[in-house]
């Protein structure tokens, strides 16, 4: 079964990295795009073979031929345009951040369970073969007891685009400080219970930089930070009492291969993990989840998650204390 996608939106992330995945992708088509700018949607279509283009969001969720619906846009849209595909019954894969706020989070989770219906949180990263490798090692007690995760992303930003506009959910936090706070959660697994954050503002409002401590409730440390201001960084390591294992290119590998490092003592060792397109490995999965219901995956609830220990590194900034992340609500 071809699993049938309808996409919310022309944004560059689904021009330049989503398409070319969407076309590999096993399974898969895009049946249409939709944009606010009818000439937009009709460029883009025309652009990547797609056969049909609606001049606004509803038309295209009018359309019965659509199993799946793709969010790209700005994230202060993320929810209002969940629900209402969800309430056009479609399947959702929206991108990071789920929301902005974990109350929107909350409401698109239920309202996905209540549909019986697939709701993902876009992240990509995810799906790269070296995260499970690196989940292996530490499984294997080779690195010892964990006891700190570290994980860092930033690049140089321009001023174009929404990601600087604090109403909108732009900042380095929700653009891409949750690439390592979802790693975190991911590696450690367990949730944070407290978080103490620190930034430097845009004079906009925006975070050009955070850093942020996490306290897990078994005494393990997680420490992230995130920048538009600095050179690119895609990293991430966990520190055992016995070693550490760390990678490089954590987020946004390329097309390259991965090197895992793996430090015990004076003895190093690297381990090469094969190029992967973790668009296309996100998307397939996604696909192989809407076939078959009973398949895992990271349901809307990981979401919501997600989205409470976001709020709380906000709330960390604006109060400047530390938040215990059960304040939440």
């Amino acid at each position: 079964m071809t699993v049938r996608w309808g996409v919310l939106g022309c944004a560059r992330v689904f021009e330049r990295r989503m398409m070319p995945a969407f076309r590999a992708a096993a399974e898969t088509e895009v049946v249409a795009v939709a944009s606010r700018a009818r000439d937009r949607a009709h460029e883009c279509a025309e652009r990547h073979g797609v056969g049909h283009a609606y001049g606004s969001y509803e038309a295209l969720l009018e359309d019965r031929e659509i199993d799946v619906v793709y969010i790209p846009l700005p994230n202060h849209l993320h929810a209002e345009w969940t629900l209402k595909a969800l309430a056009a019954g479609k399947h959702v894969l929206c991108d990071k951040p789920l929301a902005v706020t974990y109350a929107d989070a909350r409401r698109m989770a239920d309202a996905a369970r209540d549909a019986g219906l697939r709701l993902m949180e876009g992240f990509m990263y995810r799906h790269h073969p070296q995260h499970a490798r690196v989940a292996e090692i530490v499984g294997s007690g080779e690195i010892g007891r964990v006891a700190l995760f570290r994980g860092s992303y930033s690049f140089l930003a321009d001023r174009q685009g929404h990601r600087w506009g604090a109403d909108a959910g732009g900042g380095a936090v929700f653009d891409i400080g949750v690439y390592p706070l979802n790693a975190a959660r991911l590696q450690l697994g367990a949730e944070p219970a407290a978080v103490t954050a620190v930034a430097s503002l845009d004079p906009e409002g925006a975070d050009r930089h955070t850093a942020a401590t996490l306290e897990f409730p078994d005494g393990r440390t997680a420490v992230i930070d995130c920048g538009f201001d600095q050179t690119f960084t895609t990293r991430y390591e966990l520190v055992g009492d016995e070693g550490v294992v760390m990678t490089e290119r954590a987020f946004q590998p390329g097309d390259n291969p991965v090197t895992l490092t793996i430090r015990r003592g004076d003895e190093v060792r690297t381990e090469t993990i094969p190029p992967a397109n973790h668009y296309v490995h996100e998307i397939e999965h996604f696909g192989a989840c809407v076939r078959d219901p009973a398949r895992p995956l990271w349901p809307g609830e990981d979401g919501v998650l997600q989205m409470r220990l976001v709020e709380a590194v906000q709330r960390s900034l604006r109060e400047r204390r530390r938040i215990e992340v059960e304040e939440v609500e």
